[in-house]
């Protein structure tokens, strides 16, 4: 219910607001559109990925070569781009198959890594310049538009979130849960945990690269930083911080750190985003490891909830 009021309030948003914050809106949903890569592969599946920004990347660099090389409208080329990015999300899948926490993580990060430096070696890709002076459009309108990306970007992630949603009522969802708690538990019980892997790994690099290729609409300019651990360790506070399985937390937290990190310069702190994101990163994980999206569930909240119900049914009953 609360992701939903979200979106509807973000739908609104587009066509009340002026140009830089429609602007800004359009990086918040590409941002959530990680967020939420994450809460499928961590919160569901309890698969730490730091795989994020290859899968990202690949969807950024896929986009500008679908549109401009292939020649495809961004209604069909985003299709394109979610087949590549399932594709690289199975193939990081099937790498991971037989390792398993910090070795995974590790493996997810290298992988990035690795596209980074083809990139950059690639004169086809631009090398270390990256690729400018690329249109991309969507049923013939240009996406530099901010309120059709905004629309565009909106849509895709209600996608993504109606698919988690349903998922989580369904064989899958309870696999994937099977699979986060216990492997082994859930092989014994004939759940194929490979075989969920790579679905969720799929899923997880299909969406992920939708938002490269909506950032790349978005930026106008893709280089080889769509690799770099600094969006790692973004997507990663947000995810955490939001918590890894509510939504709707990582939608809000989502906004708040990109609003955050658009005014740093104006608070005299544009060199220390990263180390405010990962000071939130311990100091959730230490203090609330369930994050903000968990506080609707935590002791002191039913204590409080506990305590106001208590006191409204003493004044009625004194009224009475």
């Amino acid at each position: 219910m609360a992701g939903a009021v979200l979106l509807i309030v973000a739908a609104a948003v587009p066509a009340l607001t002026d140009f830089s914050t429609t602007y800004l809106m359009a990086y918040v949903l590409i941002v959530a559109l990680l967020g939420l890569s994450l809460h499928l592969l961590m919160g569901l599946m309890g698969t730490f990925s730091l795989g994020q920004a290859a899968l990202f990347g690949t969807g950024a660099y896929a986009a500008v070569v679908v549109s401009e090389d292939v020649g495809l409208d961004g209604a069909i080329g985003f299709v394109l781009v979610a087949a590549i990015g399932a594709l690289l999300g199975l193939v990081m899948g099937a790498v991971t198959l037989r390792v398993s926490d910090l070795y995974l993580a590790l493996t997810t990060l290298a992988i990035g890594y690795i596209l980074e430096n083809v990139v950059r070696n690639t004169d086809w890709l631009g090398g270390s310049q990256g690729l400018t002076g690329f249109y991309i459009t969507f049923f013939g309108r240009s996406l530099d538009d901010p309120r059709l990306l905004c629309w565009i970007g909106l849509g895709v992630l209600t996608l993504f979130m109606i698919m988690i949603s349903s998922m989580r009522r369904s064989k899958i969802g309870r696999a994937f849960m099977a699979v986060r708690e216990s492997p082994i538990a859930a092989r014994s019980i004939g759940v194929d945990a490979r075989r969920y892997k790579l679905l969720g790994f799929a899923m997880a690099g299909a969406f992920s690269a939708i938002a490269g290729a909506l950032y790349s609409a978005w930026s106008l300019v893709v280089n080889p930083s769509v690799f770099s651990i600094d969006l790692t360790l973004s997507v990663l506070a947000i995810a955490i911080v939001g918590g890894l399985r509510s939504m709707p937390g990582i939608l809000v937290v989502a906004a708040l750190l990109t609003y955050f990190r658009n005014s740093a310069a104006d608070f005299g702190v544009a060199d220390y985003v990263l180390l405010v994101y990962g000071a939130l990163i311990v100091l959730s994980l230490r203090f609330l490891p369930l994050g903000l999206g968990g506080l609707t569930g935590s002791r002191a909240v039913a204590r409080v909830r506990r305590l106001v119900a208590h006191r409204s049914r003493s004044r009625g009953g004194g009224r009475a």
